[in-house]
């Protein structure tokens, strides 16, 4: 892991990656939408980590048009696609721009990025492309359809690219993890106030971005992070999708109200 991309990198788990994987790089590529943040982390790297070079990429993913200069401008052998974001909320409440933004960033961005990287991985002859989902990858969500979707689709890209890589190059590869609802700024104050008591349950960002290199490390090409998650999982896998349905939306319905 010497050369690495980060997006979503000014905050939450992309924040806590760069951390974690700066005395494992000699460069860090860091990019989001707010340069005074990818400073304020580049400056608190580079002080402690002497050897190390970030590069600071302002870019907002829910313009798709020019994704290959980040591409063309990003010499590395690990990319981690950690951009996103959703909301919960009634759909009739978003607009078409508001779900279009979220289709582009946490599927049609990350798709491109790891189609492009593919290629160039496949050219140099080995790399590596980890793809941050979600367990809302995993089922549905009612108050939450456009995140949840875009998160299976890219989660179900990620999962087959990697297999038809597998037959042209075993040294490229695309992995997979698939974090819960996390104690981060993912969402907004007053949803995060209304999880009230069940924050206490949520992993924090530092420890699912420690888990996240472990896949990583191990090359693992499919995960649901922390044993809570995996736990929920099997048990709502249980029921029909019709209860599935109902509980998650009982569930989220609260969060909003």
């Amino acid at each position: 892991m010497k050369r690495i991309l980060i997006t979503g990198a000014s905050s939450g788990i992309g924040k806590e990656l760069a951390k974690n994987l700066a005395n494992k790089s000699k460069k860090l590529f860091l990019l989001a939408r707010s340069l005074d943040k990818l400073n304020l982390l580049k400056k608190e790297l580079e002080e402690k980590f002497s050897s190390l070079e970030c590069v600071c990429m302002k870019y907002d993913l829910t313009d798709i048009n020019n994704l290959e200069n980040i591409v063309e401008n990003c010499d590395v052998n690990l990319v981690i696609n950690c951009a996103g974001f959703g909301k919960i909320t009634d759909f009739l409440k978003l607009s078409d721009k508001e779900d279009l933004d979220t289709i582009n960033v946490n599927f049609i961005s990350p798709l491109i990025l790891t189609k492009k990287f593919s290629e160039k991985f496949l050219q140099k002859g080995q790399g590596t492309i980890l793809n941050v989902c979600s367990t809302a990858a995993l089922y549905q969500h009612p108050y939450m359809a456009v995140y949840s979707s875009t998160k299976s689709g890219l989660l179900h890209y990620s999962l087959a690219l990697d297999e038809e890589l597998s037959h042209k190059n075993k040294s490229v590869r695309v992995l997979s993890v698939c974090p819960g609802p996390t104690a981060s700024n993912f969402f907004d104050k007053d949803i995060q106030e209304k999880f009230g008591s069940s924050q206490k349950f949520m992993m924090t960002s530092e420890d699912v971005a420690k888990r996240i290199i472990k896949v990583i490390e191990n090359k693992k090409r499919f995960s649901i992070i922390g044993f809570r998650n995996k736990l929920s999982m099997f048990l709502i896998n249980l029921l029909p999708i019709s209860l599935q349905l109902k509980l998650v939306g009982l569930i989220l319905k609260k969060v909003i109200k």
